[in-house]
C-alpha cells in the first residue's frame, strides 16, 4: 500500500489478507477510527495485488551452469577421491625442491575424455628443472553414483571415468590409462570384479570375465596349497608331539601337562569313534565330559593309543 503510516504498526505473526485485516493496520498506522474512500480504495487494491501475486507465483530462475561448475569444484578439490587416486596410482609430478613441479588437476563434465600440459620448470638455483603438469579429465555429471558409489573408482588401480552396471559384477567403463612419460589417455571397455574381490579389465565384456575367472582359479589353487601346507605342518607337528608323549611316564606327563583342560571333543577330534568315547567315560571317569590331563591320567584307565590322542588333541591345543 501506498499509505503514509504516522503512527508504528505491530503486525502479528501471521495475517490473513483481507479487507478487514489490512483496513485494521492502516486506521492503526494512520492513527483513525475510519478509513477515506480512496484510503479504502487503496486497500482493495493492495488486496486484489496479492491475490494476483498467487495465482502467478514470481520464479527464479538459477544461472545456468551454477550446479555443474559447483559439481566440477568438488570432483577436482584436492582432498577428493580423483585427486587422490591420481596421485596413488600414477606418475605424476611431485617435487619438495622445485615449488612449480606439481600436478594441477581441472575435472569437466562432459563424455570422458584427457587433455595434458606439460612444461619444464626450473629451481629458482637452476640447477634443476622439473615438469609442471596440467591435467584435464571429463567424466559425467553422475560419477558420484555410477562409479565412486559402485567402489569402482579405482578398480584394479586405475582411475575409472564413467561406468553403467551390465551385470551384478560387470561394467561397461572408460577408465585412465597411462602410457610413457606423462601421455595419457582414456581406454573403454568393460569391468569385471572377480570372485576374490579384484578386478579386471578387458575390451570386451567376454574377455575381462576371462581374465577375472583365471585370477580366481589360481587366486582358489594357491589358497588350496596354502591349506594343504597348513595341514601338513600341524599333522607333523601333532605327531612330534604324540612321539614325545608316548616317551614319557604317567607322572612326567603329568608333571608338563597336568593342567591342560580336556573334553569330550578333543577325543572325536582325535579320531576316536563317539561311542567308545563315551563309553569309556562312562566306565572310568563317571561320566563326566570335560576335566584335565591329570583328571584323565589319575583314573587309572590304559594309557594307550586311543588316550594318547586325545592327550595329544588337548595339548596342542592348548599350545
Amino acid at each position: 500500500m501506498n499509505l503514509k503510516f504516522v503512527h508504528p504498526v505491530h503486525k502479528p505473526y501471521r495475517i490473513r489478507v483481507t479487507y478487514d485485516s489490512l483496513s485494521a493496520l492502516a486506521r492503526q498506522g494512520l492513527g483513525r477510527s475510519r478509513l477515506s474512500p480512496a484510503e479504502a480504495a487503496e486497500v482493495r487494491a493492495a488486496i486484489e495485488r496479492h491475490k494476483q501475486r498467487q495465482l502467478k507465483p514470481t520464479r527464479f530462475v538459477a544461472e545456468p551452469g551454477r550446479f555443474l561448475r559447483r559439481l566440477e569444484r568438488i570432483l577436482q578439490d584436492e582432498s577428493g577421491p580423483i585427486y587422490r587416486i591420481l596421485h596413488r596410482h600414477y606418475s605424476v609430478p611431485r617435487s619438495r625442491w622445485i615449488d612449480k613441479a606439481r600436478t594441477n588437476l581441472t575435472v569437466r563434465i562432459g563424455r570422458p575424455a584427457v587433455h595434458v600440459d606439460k612444461y619444464t620448470v626450473w629451481h629458482r638455483k637452476r640447477p634443476w628443472k622439473g615438469t609442471e603438469l596440467y591435467i584435464t579429465l571429463s567424466v559425467p555429471s553422475n560419477w558420484r553414483s555410477s562409479v565412486l558409489a559402485a567402489g569402482i573408482a579405482d578398480a584394479g588401480g586405475l582411475l575409472t571415468l564413467s561406468a553403467k552396471q551390465v551385470a551384478e559384477d560387470a561394467w561397461e567403463a572408460t577408465w585412465l590409462v597411462q602410457g610413457r612419460g606423462y601421455d595419457f589417455r582414456v581406454q573403454s571397455g568393460y569391468i569385471v570384479r572377480a570372485a576374490d574381490g579384484t578386478y579386471a579389465h578387458g575390451r570386451s565384456l567376454k574377455s575381462a570375465r576371462a581374465i577375472a575367472d583365471g585370477r580366481t582359479k589360481v587366486w582358489g589353487e594357491k589358497l588350496r596349497q596354502a591349506h594343504a601346507r597348513k595341514r601338513a605342518e600341524a599333522q607333523a607337528r601333532l605327531r612330534e608331539l604324540r612321539d614325545q608323549l608316548a616317551s614319557m611316564t604317567r607322572g612326567q606327563v603329568i608333571a608338563a601337562f597336568g593342567d591342560v583342560p580336556i573334553s569330550l571333543r578333543d577325543s572325536l577330534r582325535a579320531g576316536n569313534c563317539p561311542d567308545g568315547t563315551r563309553s569309556w567315560i562312562n566306565k572310568w571317569a563317571d561320566g563326566r565330559t570335560s576335566g584335565t590331563v591329570r583328571d584323565v591320567l589319575e583314573t587309572g584307565a590304559p594309557f594307550d593309543e586311543y588316550m594318547l590322542r586325545a592327550l595329544t588333541v588337548a595339548i596342542a591345543r592348548a599350545k
